[in-house]
Parts: C-alpha cells; structure tokens; sequence
C-alpha cells in the first residue's frame, strides 16, 4: 500500500511539474508572437510613413512641374502675341522680353531661323514667311520646363486682291465691265450688271452666299455674269437660276467654273482682315493715332510739320485752301490741296514714304477733306492717310509708276477736266478720260441689312462727281473696304447734279503681286503658323530609398 500511495504521489508531481514547464512554454510562444506582431506593425507602420513622405515630395515636385510647365507655355504664348503686335505696327521683332504673371516677371526669346521667304499659294497670293524659335525656361517651387515653339510669322499684304471686302460685297455697274482679279468677301457677294459683267479672274469667292439679286430689295438682278473657268481661257454664264440658291449649287458650280466660283458651301474660309491701325489724328487719351505719330510728313489745315510735330515751310503752292462743291454730300466743301509735283521737288518729301493729312473742322456734318493734284508722278514709293475723305484730282502716278496708296474715310476720284466751277444749282460739269494707278482702303455706307438705300456697290467705292458719260476711268490698282465711312457718310446717289458713270477700266495692278513694289505701310494679314511645339521636362522625380 505505501509503496503505491508513494508511486501515485511521484507520477501527480511529475505530471503537474509537465504541465507548469507546458503552460510557461505557452506562455512564452505567445509573448513571442506577440513581439514578432509588434516589430512586424512597426515596419509596416515605418513603411506607411515613408511611403506617404515619399509620395508627399512626388505629388508637390509633379505639383510644381505643372506649374512651371504652364507658366512656360504662357510666357510663349504672351511673347508670341507681342511679336505679332509688333510686326502689324511695322517695328522690329524683338530678340528677348519678358512677361509678368502672378506679380513675378519671366525672361523669353525669340530668335529667327534662317532667312525670310516668300511664298506663293495656288490662287497666286504670295505672302512673306520668316521662321522663328520663341524659347521660355520657368522656375516655380521645385519644378522646372523649358517651352521652345517654332512658327511661322507670315504677312499677306492687304494689296494682294483686286477687291477685298469684309463684309457684304455688292458689284452691280450700269456699263459693261471686266473684273481683272482675285475677288473675296467675308459675307456674301450680290453680283449683276446693267449690260455685262466680265469676271476676267480665277479666284471670285466668299464665305457666304453668291447671289443674283440685289441685297437693298432683294430682285433679281439684270444683265450677264460671265466668269472665267479656271485652268482655260472660256466663260460660263451664271444666271439668275444658277447661284447659291440652286440646290445642286456645289457641284455645280465646281462642274461649271472648276474652282474660281467658291462660296461658304465649297469650305470658303474667312480671310483675316489685316488690323488697320487707326486712321483716326488722335486716340480717345489723346495720344497720335498710328499712322499720324508715324508719318514723315504731317499736313494739317495749311500747314506742315515733321514727325516731331516741328513746324516747317514748304514751297509755295505745294499746300493750299480750296473749296469745291460734293453734290453727294450736298455741301460746298473745304479742302487742303496738296500740290504733289511740287512736293516732289520741295526736298521734303517723307523719308519713309508716309503722309498724314487732315483738317480740324472735318466732321459728318461739314465734312472737309484734302485734295491731291498735279500727281502724275509721284518721287519715290507714298502712303496719304486721313481720317477725312481725300479727293484725287487728274491723272494720278501714271509717269514711272511707284507703289501708291490711299488709305481715308472716302476716296473720291475727279478727272482731269475738273477745275471747281461745279455748283449746286448745275450744269454737271463734263469729265474727261482719267487714270490713276492707286491701291485704296476706304469707307462705304452700306446697304442696311434687310433692305434699303443701296451703298453704290464696288462699282462707286471710289466715289464720281461729274458727267463721265462716254468717258473712260482707268484704275490699276487694288479696292479694299474693311470699315465704314465716318465722315462722308450720306447715302449713295446717282444722276442730276451728283454724277453719271464712266466706262470702268478697272483692273488688279499686277505689280502689287512683287512685295518690293508695295507702298509704304502696306496693312498685312499677319499670322502665326506652329510648326513644331517641344516642351522639355526634367527626368521624372525618384523617391529616396
């Protein structure tokens, strides 16, 4: 018995002793996992965090690559805008500059790439193309880009159609007439004839309608169209059933005239009207306007001065005090005759080629103007710019042509046999045979929209005063409307003491098409080509470790 109670007593302590050593092994094991747990959260945790710093300097360094990008791209666009500025008001195109953005300033430069070039499309345009490199590297926080763009600056000078209009081009002459190049509008083109209308041209186009019919009452218009087929010397006919409201209008008209007869519904795109600078004498802050702080020579009343506004003599007889009666307007006028001959002689004629003449007492209800005469040759290359309507008397540049031009509100055009006795109460006094080799950019008034008093059409752009009945106006040149009139402005009128029509031989100078032969500040379509856009980043940002 006491040796089994014994025995039974070693085998209960062994087994408690096994299962003390058993439970703090457990225990153990768990205080160990828990650790291991522990260490694991901890790196995890570590990692976390270095993960969202490390991602924290990537989101704030692509933050700044963004920006800086941006601000590149601006600064390029802002000098891109500036050069063009530059280039439209005929100064030079700047090699550096900088742009403010946000209260900070950022450097650029523009640099040209080769020579400039000239460039002739397949509708004969030829345009001046300069390639350029404008380059800007911006700085913002931690980010950095660098923006080079290459473009093409390209002018189309404003002289390079025989008729350009902005808007609504009207051409409805009594006597036959032959149109002798490229003709386009912004709107619609209404087009007829009292006889016939020759389109001797391969380019008669517009971003509208071609219609014949009259825009002031909407009738059909009289006489016959013909246009010239491109790529041959024939003619087709467009007749009143045959215009763009013809519902097989674009195939038609691409069977019938092979491309020179383009209208909206063929793709016609707007051609940008070239940004005429103000012809106004004084901005409303009472700065010069453009081309009177930029004329070497200023006519103002009875006197002239140079750029400087510094008084000087000329000749006698080369500027005088004329008046004249308009019948259009139906007021005696008074204007400031320029003795172009005379000018020519003086020793003062402008440097570079620009006049600005105008009168103080000119307005809508008086509207007095300046005269040029005796101007059959002109010296050298001439621009004459007025806010008044100009008169230009008698054969005008037609000994050793220059390039000649006319830029005023109106444009009036008197022949030779003119000499100031037309009064109001008539006869009309009887013109004689007259040319003038001059491009014009002159104000109309337009026919309202929806009807009403018709503007006189292309046909009386350059606006008549005398009886040319059986008389011949030759006009080599070039007609361009972009504004209205603000001054000669009353309504358009035909017969009894305002005019009867001459025979129109008007034709594009074909002269104007050499860009050496353009007059002086010649306004030019100015436009920018991209050609290549590179923008440079650094490598992309690594996160450390």
């Amino acid at each position: 018995m006491g040796g089994k109670a014994k025995g039974s007593m070693d085998r209960r302590k062994s087994q408690l002793c096994s299962t003390g050593r058993t439970r703090r092994g457990e225990r153990g094991t768990v205080l160990f996992l828990a650790v291991i747990v522990s260490v694991l959260i901890l790196l995890a945790t570590v990692g976390a965090v270095s993960t969202a710093l490390s991602l924290g300097k990537e989101a704030t360094y692509a933050l700044d690559q963004t920006r800086a990008l941006a601000v590149a791209e601006g600064v390029t666009e802002a000098a891109q805008r500036f050069v063009l500025e530059q280039v439209s008001n005929f100064k030079p195109v700047p090699s550096s500059g900088s742009v403010s953005l946000g209260g900070a300033s950022y450097p650029y430069t523009v640099s040209p790439i080769g020579s400039s070039f000239r460039q002739t499309d397949s509708d004969g345009v030829t345009r001046s193309v300069q390639h350029y490199r404008i380059s800007s590297s911006v700085n913002t926080g931690d980010g950095y880009a660098t923006v080079d763009r290459v473009v093409d600056l390209t002018l189309t000078p404003l002289f390079q159609y025989m008729i350009f209009y902005q808007d609504d081009l009207e051409i409805l002459p009594g006597p036959s007439m032959t149109l002798g190049g490229r003709v386009h509008a912004n709107a619609d083109i209404y087009v007829g004839c009292g006889n016939r209308l020759t389109v001797d041209s391969e380019y008669f186009r517009c971003t509208g309608s071609i219609l014949r019919k009259r825009k002031n009452d909407g009738t059909e218009s009289t006489g016959i169209v013909d246009i010239k087929v491109s790529g041959g010397g024939d003619y087709n006919e467009m007749d009143n059933a045959h215009d763009s409201e013809l519902g097989t209008w674009t195939t038609y008209a691409l069977d019938t005239w092979n491309g020179t007869v383009q209208d909206g519904a063929h793709g016609v795109k707007e051609i940008a009207a070239p940004d005429i600078q103000t012809i106004k004498a004084f901005n409303p802050d009472g700065t010069k306007g453009y081309y009177h702080a930029n004329a070497d020579l200023v006519i103002r009343d009875g006197a002239a001065f140079d750029r400087d506004g510094k008084a000087f003599a000329l000749p006698a007889g080369t500027i005088a005090g004329r008046n004249m009666y308009d019948a259009r307007e139906g007021k005696t006028v008074a204007v400031t005759e320029v003795n172009v001959g005379l000018l020519n002689a003086s020793g003062r004629f402008p440097a570079n080629g620009l006049i600005y003449a105008y009168r103080t007492d000119a307005s809508a209800t008086q509207p007095n103007g300046v005269r040029l005469t005796n101007g059959s040759e002109v010296l050298k290359p001439m621009t004459l710019v007025s806010e008044d309507p100009v008169y230009v008397r008698g054969d005008f540049n037609t000994v050793s042509k220059k390039g000649v031009a006319v830029i005023s509100d109106a444009v009036n055009l008197l022949s030779n046999a003119w000499n100031d006795t037309k009064t109001a109460a008539g006869p009309l006094p009887a013109a004689s045979n007259t040319s003038y080799n001059l491009a014009i950019v002159t104000g109309k008034v337009s026919t309202p929209d929806g009807g009403g008093n018709y503007s006189g059409g292309f046909e009386n752009l350059p606006r008549f005063h005398e009886n040319w009945t059986g008389k011949t106006a030759k006009i080599r040149g070039s007609f361009i409307n972009i504004f209205d009139s603000e001054i000669a402005k009353s309504p358009w009128r035909y017969g009894g003491n305002v005019y009867t029509a001459p025979a129109r031989d008007w034709q594009y100078d074909a002269g104007l098409n050499d860009l050496s032969n353009l007059p002086p500040f010649t306004p030019s379509a100015v436009y920018f080509l991209r050609v290549l856009w590179d923008d440079r980043l650094p490598v992309p940002f690594a996160a450390d470790g």
